[in-house]
């Protein structure tokens, strides 16, 4: 199981790289490595480690996965019943033409549903190597430092201002991701202190060490959101870490039922808040983004038409030319947000569905989480980052980068095995 570590990790270390040059290598590698660990897991696996892993897999969990690449591939069936008449009438529009197909852009999604596979792999990977304590604290740490590195890359583009609009926005989302893992870093040097300092001898000054690099971690990713100077990032960033906060209350304060129902009512309220500001916007998906983006009007003309089956997973960019004037900017390449851009791709009713099925898996990490014991910080972290993860959505289009989409699945992997205790044979 160490090869299958040192894999993800080496991952993790690509994804600052991925960030800082942006280059046709990794897209291809990335799976490249993937499989290689995979391969290597089934190989090492233990028997109490695969018995444990089924329990934490079950039937929904595959079923809900299954769902977007079973619906990716009807997009790229020829199904001319189901596909747009306007754009079987405008084919010769598209570089590729239309095949009769709902997607516009065949090969766009067969390219979105291998990064899809990409990603639910490195889901499987990061579960499966963190089954064991010592892996995951390795995997927490990994991931921390990548999304720190990160934000000193965001630190930087605003300072001297190199990079495009696009990495920028998967820059700062990853400082939000930042805010709350950098946390769960700190609590987990403060309880391993605490149950080992005695037992393996632990220097207070190592300790020290620890808490202030977890403190200054937290500090550049908080730094990299100020800048920005983005109400909705910072609640973005800022609702994750109060749900990792509002968990770690409760297991360390035993605060019980009365305190879970305590924090469950604040949340409520301030989802009603949520939900009351986005009502009074004519779209909830573009009710938390800043009404003077570039791209704004043309994101807004593609989504009105989109049909309800979507227009193909990764077809975003061949709309554009459709949409897009003479006179256009550079930069009014992209989709607002990614929840404007997944109602496009596969469809306004996917959109919500992935908004529930989020929903519960943060549940399911908060709930692990309250059932743990001192290592219940995993599966608070997971659940806290997911639930900005949902915020973000709503916030920019920066979810599409692949270093944010591996380094959220290493996270949601971790949480996944780590939010349940494991007996030890």
């Amino acid at each position: 199981m160490t090869s299958a570590l040192v894999i993800l990790l080496g991952l993790l270390g690509l994804c600052p790289v991925m960030i800082a040059m942006d280059g046709p290598l990794p897209p291809y590698l990335v799976p490249l490595l993937i499989a290689a660990g995979l391969i290597l897991v089934s190989v090492e696996l233990a028997a109490g480690e695969a018995q444990h892993l089924s329990k934490l897999v079950s039937s929904p969990l595959v079923l809900a996965a299954a769902f977007p690449p079973a619906l990716m591939v009807i997009q790229m069936l020829p199904l001319p019943f189901v596909a747009n008449p306007v754009w079987m009438s405008d084919s010769p529009g598209f570089p590729h033409g239309v095949a009769g197909s709902i997607s516009v852009d065949i090969g766009a999604t067969a390219l979105t549903l291998m990064r899809y596979l990409t990603a639910a792999g490195m889901v499987l990977l990061a579960a499966t190597v963190t089954i064991k304590r010592e892996r995951a604290e390795s995997v927490l740490l990994g991931t921390t430092v990548a999304v720190v590195a990160i934000s000193l890359i965001g630190l930087f583009h605003n300072l001297f201002g190199f990079g495009t609009p696009a990495m920028h926005e998967e820059v700062v989302d990853c400082a939000c991701l930042g805010v709350t893992l950098s946390s769960a870093c700190a609590l987990f040097v403060y309880e391993r202190y605490e149950t080992r300092r005695f037992s393996s001898g632990r220097s207070q000054e190592k300790f020290v060490f620890s808490l202030v690099a977890c403190l200054i971690g937290f500090v550049i990713c908080a730094s990299t959101i100020a800048v920005t100077r983005s109400g909705s990032l910072i609640f973005a960033a800022g609702s994750g870490f109060f749900i990792f906060c509002a968990v770690a209350a409760i297991r360390r304060w035993a605060l019980g039922r009365l305190g879970a129902a305590a924090i469950g009512v604040t949340a409520a309220v301030v989802a009603a808040a949520l939900v009351t500001v986005a009502a009074s916007d004519p779209d909830p998906r573009f009710a938390f983004v800043a009404k003077d983006t570039a791209s704004f009007e043309l994101t807004q003309r593609i989504l009105s038409d989109a049909p309800f089956w979507g227009d193909g997973a990764g077809s975003f960019s061949a709309l554009l030319p459709i949409y897009q004037s003479s006179n256009a900017a550079p930069h009014d390449t992209g989709a607002v947000t990614s929840a404007a851009k997944i109602s496009i791709e596969m469809g306004k009713a996917f959109l919500w569905l992935s908004v529930m099925a989020a929903a519960f898996a943060v549940f399911f990490f908060l709930r692990g989480a309250t059932q743990r014991g001192r290592d219940s910080f995993f599966a608070a972290a997971a659940g806290g980052c997911l639930f900005t993860l949902m915020n973000l959505a709503f916030v920019n289009a920066g979810l599409s980068g692949l270093a944010i989409v591996l380094l959220s699945a290493t996270i949601f992997g971790l949480g996944l095995s780590q939010s349940k205790g494991r007996v030890a044979s």
